[in-house]
Order: C-alpha cells, then structure tokens, then sequence
C-alpha cells in the first residue's frame, strides 16, 4: 500500500504531497491516523454507480491488520454498486480537527453475506463489533424491524492513503 503524506498549512508546498512511502499493512499508517480507523470515526465512502456518477454515503468501518471492513444490507445501492465495481473511496475526518484526516482507496476483494452457510456468522459478528464500537451496544439494534435484512461484510483491500496532519 503507498502511503502519501500531505504537507501540513504553513509548510512550504503545503496541501501537496510531501513524501510517499510504501506500507505492508493497514499498521504501517501513522500512529495518530491509524486511530481514525480505530475510533469510532464515520467514514464517508465513495463508489461509482451504473451509471458512472459517483454514490457516497457515511459508514462505520472495522479493521483488521490487512483489510479494512464494512457492513450493509444486501441489495441496496452501495451493496450493488460494490458488487459490481469493486473500488471504493474513504474519507475519515477527525471531528476535533479537521485538518487532521486521511483517505484511503482500496478494492473490495471478499463479500460474505449473512445467509452463508459456512461463512455468514463473520457478516453479522462484524455489524455488532461496530455497534458495540459506534453505539455502545452488544447487539446491532438499527435492523429493519419489518426482517428479511441481509447484512454483508465487505473486505477492502487498501492499495493507497493519503494522511494529512501532524503526526
């Protein structure tokens, strides 16, 4: 994964990217900006739709040391649009400082839906570890009451993030 480092205001050359450097995991980002993806930070992500226009919508986001992770409900727009097109875009501002973020683009490389047999327990484990983290709950409460939601679990693999702020 390349990691470009954007030069902070008040630098000569700021806002441009100031070194690049080559990562072998998610634990390679800079402490302070690993923490975006640790803490319950509301992504903004961004996929291309049939049509070419571009989808973007918040989400929570997981990790592990190699992939990052997100959660939907089957058959909604960003769940076809990753099915399809599998890059996608995320933004993660700190909400304390927004001249503190990092994008980070990647490829969607497994999709597990919650009704496989073998595998789907992974789909709804992830969405109630980001409640647990986003909401303080055990258990994911948001589920359409009217049932029949499928939750995904979509691993990205990171191929490039941009940190800009102090580190």
């Amino acid at each position: 994964m390349e990691i470009s480092i954007v030069t902070p205001p008040g630098q000569s050359g700021s806002f441009t990217i100031g070194s690049r450097e080559q990562g072998l995991s998610l634990e390679d980002l800079p402490e302070r900006h690993l923490k975006l993806l640790d803490e319950p930070v509301t992504a903004g992500m961004s996929c291309v739709n049939g049509n070419g226009t571009i989808h973007t919508s918040p989400v929570w986001v997981g990790r592990d040391k190699a992939e990052i992770l997100l959660n939907s409900v089957r058959g909604r727009q960003k769940d076809r649009n990753l099915r399809l097109r599998r890059h996608v875009s995320l933004l993660f501002m700190d909400p304390a400082d927004p001249y503190h973020w990092m994008a980070i683009q990647g490829v969607v490389v497994k999709i597990v839906d919650e009704d496989d047999p073998i595998h789907g327990n992974m789909a709804t484990e992830s969405i109630n570890a980001m409640s647990q983290s986003y909401l303080g709950k055990s258990t994911y409460p948001l589920r359409d009451p009217a049932g029949g939601e499928v939750r995904s679990l979509y691993r990205v693999r990171p191929n490039r993030a941009q940190v800009f702020g102090h580190a």
